[in-house]
């Protein structure tokens, strides 16, 4: 088992992808004084809740400590393999069409292998 002391004690988040749910994951952390840095990562926003944003995991100043990834499935695969690399503390992965969408897709064991895997 991994140590999971750094996404659940961490002192920086990373917040990956667009929409309502990354939006209130910053506004959360704003409303709670979070004492650590938090970074928004968009390929085409520059600013998001007076967070700025950077383009790409590889811009950002370090590897964070947590992240949540707000992206679709396919692309939290690609995402989780680029923070292993990295050395991130652990994230968590708000996306769907996994195992438990089987019954609609099947590939949907296989994507989670994949991101068990990354």
């Amino acid at each position: 088992m991994r140590d999971l002391s750094r996404l659940l004690r961490p002192t920086s988040i990373a917040v990956v992808g667009g929409g309502a749910w990354c939006e209130q994951i910053i506004l959360q952390c704003q409303k709670m004084k979070f004492a650590g840095h938090v970074w928004m990562v968009h390929p085409r926003e520059v600013e998001v809740c007076g967070v700025k944003a950077v383009a790409s995991l590889a811009a950002l100043p370090s590897a964070p400590d947590a992240v949540f990834l707000g992206v679709n499935r396919h692309l939290a695969i690609e995402l989780m393999r680029e923070l292993s690399l990295m050395g991130a503390g652990g994230a968590v992965c708000f996306a769907s069409g996994f195992s438990e969408a089987i019954a609609e897709d099947a590939s949907g064991a296989d994507l989670q292998a994949a991101l068990i895997d990354a």
